[in-house]
């Protein structure tokens, strides 16, 4: 039986509330395109949060049917409240900014509004990392993730799916922070680093050398467990954002209810997992 997204999967998940007001700001934009299959699951997970944070307001007409104007006005209260990232912050300022340009209607001064006090928090919040030992710090994010990887809190999820989950929590995180604030050689030293420790623990989890393949399922398979769906349907959110064409194996880890990209290769090792997605997942950072 499901215990809900936030009692469930979202329980061990620190990226959540960043990664779902980056989702909020995109549902302004109309050009952007949405996935339908996952509009369930966006509904269930705003419903979720507005029960949670006690905002009983946004719940008036239902979770499916806020108005743009109600969907802003939320956006703003859950960045006072929660306090986003350096990435959450740069995304919705980025697609704000976009929405302002191109599709603002009666928005426009809100916008502005908002866009502003992203600015401002970024500011400050850059100024303040800067003075910060960044590489102590992503170091210590990784090591942190990893050992709750090895102690079996994303065991739920797919083998695969269980890496990709870990680099988004470390994407919107202080390693995240730390690559891109981070000059480019010691931005690699830190990509080359993430990647040989995803790489062993990918095998590890198999059970098999680094280099031994298997063919795609035996990683993308989900382990049988309460709230299955939930779980799937979490990483599916998680990596909405991947393209099939320019993420091939984070797409294919991801969308499992679609057919494997074309770029996907069938039968695939731990390094040669770990490598892509590291390289899919940081590419944009």
């Amino acid at each position: 039986m499901s215990r809900g997204v936030l009692d469930g999967p979202g329980r061990d998940l620190a990226c959540l509330n960043d990664r779902f007001i980056t989702d909020l700001a995109d549902t302004l934009d109309p050009t952007q395109r949405l996935c339908p299959h996952l509009q369930p699951f966006r509904e269930r997970l705003q419903g979720e949060l507005i029960v949670r944070t006690r905002q009983q307001q946004w719940a008036v007409t239902g979770p499916g049917t806020l108005s743009a104007e109600m969907r802003l006005a939320w956006l703003e209260q859950l960045l006072h409240l929660w306090s986003p990232g350096h990435l959450a912050l740069t995304c919705v300022r980025h697609r704000l900014g976009q929405v302002r340009e191109n599709h603002a209607g009666g928005l426009e001064l809100a916008l502005g509004s908002v866009i502003r006090q992203c600015q401002e928090r970024l500011a400050r919040s850059e100024a303040l990392l800067r003075q910060r030992d960044l590489r102590q710090e992503a170091f210590t994010h990784v090591e942190q993730l990893f050992h709750r990887w090895r102690s079996g809190y994303f065991a739920a999820f797919s083998p695969a799916g269980r890496c990709y989950v870990v680099l988004e929590e470390l994407r919107w995180g202080a390693f995240g922070e730390a690559l891109r604030l981070s000059a480019p050689l010691e931005a690699q030293r830190l990509r080359d680093m993430l990647r040989e420790r995803a790489t062993l623990q990918l095998a590890s989890d198999a059970g098999a050398a680094t280099r031994t393949r298997h063919y795609f399922s035996h990683w993308l398979t989900t382990p049988p467990s309460d709230g299955l769906m939930d779980y799937k349907d979490t990483l599916s959110w998680l990596g909405a954002q991947r393209d099939a064409g320019l993420h091939p194996v984070s797409w294919s880890v991801t969308q499992t209810w679609q057919s494997v990209a074309l770029g996907m290769p069938r039968l695939c090792s731990a390094a040669r997992l770990a490598d892509a997605m590291v390289e899919e997942v940081f590419s944009a950072t």
